[in-house]
């Protein structure tokens, strides 16, 4: 089975070939109406040319907005199936452009590139093991990450029905 983004990406190859076959057609409609000659006393041969080939033009435009959509159809295809590194970098830049194109927060990109709290303590483990930090340091930021309301290590319930986070130290 061909894959969606492989369809739009054809679709976008396609419509493209006609874009440029049908340019090709009015600039050579429009040379036809020049080689017919310029009525004398007509300054504008560019009006000429537009009219002899208005129908090519229009199709032209067709064809170009036809394939830009196709073209944002297979980026945001190709986008949403593929994986993205989890980075807080990565999430500050994405955050920043969802800021200034609002139109971005739709496809929920910074929240698909926020590390989770596994991916921060993997990270933190293997930092240990490299030795960048010491067992002070490491104990620290492990306690951190399992205090992170956002972890699923803190939103365990007990047998009263209370969360970790409700019960008092």
């Amino acid at each position: 089975m061909i894959s969606r983004h492989r369809l739009y990406f054809g679709g976008f190859v396609v419509s493209g070939l006609l874009l440029v076959g049908a340019a090709l057609m009015g600039l050579f409609e429009g040379l036809s109406a020049l080689s017919g000659g310029v009525p004398p006393g007509e300054n504008l041969i560019l009006l000429t040319v537009l009219v002899a080939a208005a129908e090519w033009v229009v199709l032209a435009l067709g064809f170009g907005l036809v394939a830009v959509l196709f073209l944002v159809a297979t980026v945001v295809s190709v986008l949403r199936s593929r994986s993205l590194p989890r980075d807080d970098r990565l999430v500050s830049v994405v955050e920043r452009l969802e800021r200034e194109y609002p139109v971005l927060r739709q496809f929920d990109v910074s929240q698909r590139v926020e590390p989770t709290a596994e991916d921060r303590r993997r990270e933190l483990k293997e930092r240990y093991v490299e030795g960048d930090i010491g067992d002070a340091e490491f104990e620290r930021r492990m306690d951190e990450l399992m205090d992170d309301p956002g972890s699923e290590g803190s939103r365990r319930s007990d047998s009263a029905g209370t969360t970790e986070e409700d019960t008092p130290r």
